[in-house]
């Protein structure tokens, strides 16, 4: 009887410990999406913090109060040390001012409005990613088979037209030369 007695004595603690390594492991995973939730909050307000800051910046640079913002006033601004550094900090080089406006200004208008302020500065802010790199390289290649395509069918028209035009110069009836 003391072997069954120690072999119950032995199933009960592994029980025990079973259910207690349970508990722990649940408040692990519970403790984990918790940390995800607050890592996602953090995010947002660290995202919010910047945005207004780019608002700020914006409200700033509207010397007019009309709500948009021109390439002389972007100009004008770029000279303020406090701003330079601001863009500085976000990795984006004020000396070509032109280039950054344009980057700016999704519409194309010469104006920049608040929401292509806020929009261009959140799509420039860090560092490219790797579907930007792919976007960008898969547009280049779209646009060199275009361009390509384009100066295959020039050099052939030309070359069509360059026959033409030496038989017409050769003497040729120009029934006998078709369309160009």
């Amino acid at each position: 009887y003391v072997f069954l007695f120690c072999a119950y004595i032995i199933l009960a603690q592994l029980a025990v410990l079973n259910v207690l390594t349970g508990v722990f492991c649940q408040n692990a995973i519970d403790s984990a999406a918790h940390d995800q939730e607050l890592v996602t909050q953090a995010m947002l307000a660290e995202k919010q913090v910047y945005v207004n800051r780019i608002r700020d910046i914006f409200h700033k640079m509207d010397v007019d109060s009309s709500g948009t913002i021109t390439i002389q006033e972007f100009k004008q601004h770029l000279d303020d040390e406090a701003i330079k550094a601001y863009f500085e900090s976000l990795e984006l080089d004020t000396t070509d001012v032109w280039a950054l406006f344009k980057l700016l200004d999704a519409d194309e208008g010469n104006v920049i409005d608040l929401e292509e302020f806020v929009t261009g500065f959140m799509r420039l802010k860090g560092l490219a990613k790797c579907v930007d790199m792919a976007k960008l390289n898969y547009e280049h290649k779209w646009m060199a088979k275009r361009i390509t395509s384009f100066i295959q069918r020039t050099d052939d028209r030309l070359g069509r037209l360059d026959e033409r035009t030496a038989r017409l110069f050769a003497g040729a009836p120009p029934e006998d030369l078709g369309s160009i």
